[in-house]
This record gives C-alpha cells, structure tokens and sequence, in this order.
C-alpha cells in the first residue's frame, strides 16, 4: 500500500523567487521513458526520484505513455510511490519505428512510409522519438510550474529534443532552476541516428544542444568524458557542468548471498548487447571460446553454465548459434529479471561477464556502479579504455580483447587463470541516499 506524501505546501510567492531548496518542495521531471514505460533510459531517473520522494518532495514526472502489448520496465516499482506523481503524455511518435522487430508486412509497410515523411516533418534528428512533444509538454510543464510553484525542473536524455524544449520553458518562467542530465552523447557521436541523417541535419542538432546548455543553471552527467566534452565545447561556465554518477539501490542486493560451492563453475551476462555487429563477432568467439574448452576438457564444460539476462534485444539468433554448436546447455537464455533477482544472480556467480563494444570503452554505463557493488569477480571483454582501467586498477577483475577468448576463457573456467576482486573495497560513496545528497548539494541548492 502507497503512503501518502507528506509535503509542506509552499506558499504562492516563494514558487517564484530564487533560494535555497526547502524541505517539502515540489520537483518537475521531465523523462521520456520513465517506467513502467522499459528501456534503460528510465532507471537512472526512477531510482533519484524514489530517493527525492522518501525524503518527503513530491517529483512531478511528465512522461511518455507505456504503449500497448510493451512489457513493463524492470524498474516500475521504484516509481510507485505517492510522491512520484505521473503525468503521461501520449508518444505522438510512429510506435512501429520503436518495435525492436518489425515483423509483419503490414508493419514494414508502415515503417518504410513513415522513414520517407519525418524527414519532412522534422528539420533536425528524425530518429528522436520527442519530436512531437513541444507543445503538450510545454502546456503540461506550464501547469504544474505555476500550480504547484515549482522552482526545480530536471530534463533527461536521450531522447535529446527534450533539453531544448525545457530550456524554451526557461525563457517562459526565468525563476525556474533548470537541470539538464545528459545521459549520453548529444551531437559529437553518431548514437540515436545521428550517423545518417546529413550535415545539415546535425548542424540544427547542434544548434538545439548549444541554445539547451546556455539556459541550463546545472548540466548533469555519469560520464567524465562528456564533461570534459561540454567544458570544451561551451566553456563560457565550466562550473554548471557536474558529474553525477548512476547510483546503487541498496535495495537491490542481498549481501548474504555468496557463490554455491558444489563444484558449477557458474557466469552470468546481464544487460543489452551493445552494437549488432560488433556483439555477433563478441558471440561467435564466446561460442569458439566454449569449442575449445569441449575439445580440451570436456569434463569442464559439463561443469561450467553461463546465464544470459539479455534487456531490450532479441535473442533468437544467438540461441540458435549457441542449439546449432551443441552448448545450449551450456549457454542458457533467460527473460529479463528484475533487479533484485538478477544481482542475486550475479552475487551467486564465480564470474560476471560484461562485454563491452569500441564506442563505449570509455563510458562507465548504467550497470557498472551496480557489479562492481555486488563484488563478483569480473571479466571485461572489449577494447583497452576508462572501463577497463576501472576494473583493473580497482581491482574488480581483468581484462581480454575479445580476440582472446577462446584461449583465456577456457584457462579462467579451469582455474588456470584467476579473475581476483577485493572484496573489501569501499564503493559506499555511490549508493544511492550519498548520491543523492551530492544532486541535493551540488545540483538543486
């Protein structure tokens, strides 16, 4: 059962002046995919609103709508709170271009005619499935500000047309304090169609992202390297620009839950398979890697499993893959856990698999922060970067391109190679209530 909110009302004038946060006061966040509508973009943003919410502020959430026959988020618990007050905005967006197959002919018809006309009806990135919110978002934005006096709005993204529509609302209510968190990469990599919509369409893009930073008060990111990016980029304030990493949910982990010692060599893989391409060569040499170890030890294999908790992607491929070489006992598929069952996993897991493409070797995404808490020793699979000095210098695990699978993974599973953790390190400082007082400190005071 929901407990009510327990807030302090403010008074009409002080939700247009300038100050310090006060107990009780009311936040505006704007996020596209907030659950239960799925997708990682949602999490980061429920797990802070859930922190702000306990600590008694109501978080007004203008989100997309969860369309029909879509699973539920991993994370909708988080947002089911009665200070997490939901205000859900229909897609507008063509929901066929956000199907992860499209399978039908009916569908493709669909599909290819819409891929001809928003090029028409969009003058920047097409691909952004926020290009038809403006004008009920900034009705809906409008209301709440002067209903409730809200003095904090935040705006996440991707998807990125949001941070311009907030910094319109900037100019509307000049009192508002306004945060943008950017998750990833705006206009300077090719994520989110960037890569094929033209020069003069990325030009508009960065135009957007160049008006949206000058009216933020604060600009949020997990990541270093986009920090470093905006401080170059637009260095009129260098100390707007602040980084605020994912959080872990103390919540989420079960501390007592250790590996099951009968002799299973077990490994875990949770999470998306990052870039088509480069995840298929990852997957056949995984494959090889497990070939190799049937050819040499074949008494080890029947020893060892890997469980796969594969989010936002279809799997059958690399099912079928696994069936046709005759490891499908070996490499098991699982539908998607929530996060308190799946890091129970990983808590009971020899080995956490995470493997990692080029593009993001220097990006410490989403799940990290969470394995390196659970304290399950890692094996990072990918390019040399910021993630695999993380994991090595801080002795979470090591380190293999994925050309060296098929001869380390198969040393590691038999206990020739050891894959170490210090089990006693300290990574309290990201939980989520610390988090969360740094964003109350260094973001909305």
């Amino acid at each position: 059962m929901r407990l009510p909110c327990p807030t302090r009302a403010l008074t009409p004038g002080c939700g247009y002046l300038r100050g310090p946060m006060q107990p009780g006061e009311p936040i505006l966040l704007i996020c596209h995919s907030f659950p239960p509508v799925p997708g990682i973009g949602g999490r980061r943003w429920a797990k802070f609103a859930k922190e702000l919410a306990r600590r008694g502020h109501p978080v007004h959430v203008v989100r997309g709508e969860l369309l029909p026959g879509r699973p539920h988020s991993l994370w909708s618990a988080d947002a089911d709170h009665a200070c997490i007050i939901h205000h859900v905005l229909p897609a507008r967006y063509p929901a066929v271009l956000t199907q992860v197959q499209v399978r039908t002919l009916a569908d493709k018809l669909r599909y290819h005619g819409w891929m001809k006309v928003l090029p028409w009806l969009c003058r920047g990135n097409w691909f952004d499935p926020s290009i038809f919110w403006r004008g009920q978002l900034h009705r809906t934005a409008s209301r709440l500000i002067g209903k409730h006096g809200i003095r904090r709005v935040i705006a996440t993204g991707a998807p990125f047309r949001l941070m311009a529509y907030a910094a319109e609302l900037k100019r509307l209510f000049p009192q508002v304090h306004l945060v943008l968190d950017l998750r990833d990469e705006w206009t300077w990599k090719n994520h989110y169609g960037l890569a094929t919509i033209g020069e003069p369409r990325r030009a508009r893009e960065r135009a957007l992202e160049a008006v949206s930073i000058q009216h933020a008060d604060k600009v949020t990111t997990p990541h270093e390297r986009i920090v470093e990016h905006l401080r170059h980029t637009y260095p009129a304030d260098p100390a707007k620009y602040v980084l605020l990493p994912h959080a872990v949910d103390p919540e989420d982990f079960d501390a007592s839950i250790r590996p099951v010692q009968d002799g299973r060599f077990r490994m875990v893989y949770a999470g998306s398979m990052y870039g088509a391409a480069e995840a298929e060569h990852y997957f056949r040499q995984l494959l090889a890697a497990f070939e190799a170890l049937r050819n040499q030890q074949p008494q080890a294999l029947a020893q060892c499993v890997l469980d796969l908790y594969v989010t936002g992607h279809d799997t059958r491929w690399y099912e079928e893959q696994a069936e046709q070489r005759g490891l499908g006992e070996t490499i098991r598929f699982h539908a998607p856990l929530a996060p308190k069952e799946v890091f129970a996993k990983v808590r009971a897991a020899n080995l956490v698999i995470l493997y990692i493409p080029q593009v993001n070797k220097d990006i410490i995404g989403t799940k990290f922060q969470e394995i390196f808490y659970a304290g399950t020793p890692i094996l990072h699979v990918g390019e040399a970067g910021l993630v695999s000095r993380t994991i090595t210098e801080q002795r979470m695990g090591t380190s293999i391109h994925v050309e060296e699978l098929v001869a380390e993974l198969p040393r590691i599973i038999t206990g020739q190679r050891k894959v170490e953790t210090d089990r006693t390190a300290d990574h309290s400082a990201y939980l989520l209530p610390k988090v969360t007082d740094r964003m109350l400190r260094e973001v909305l005071a």
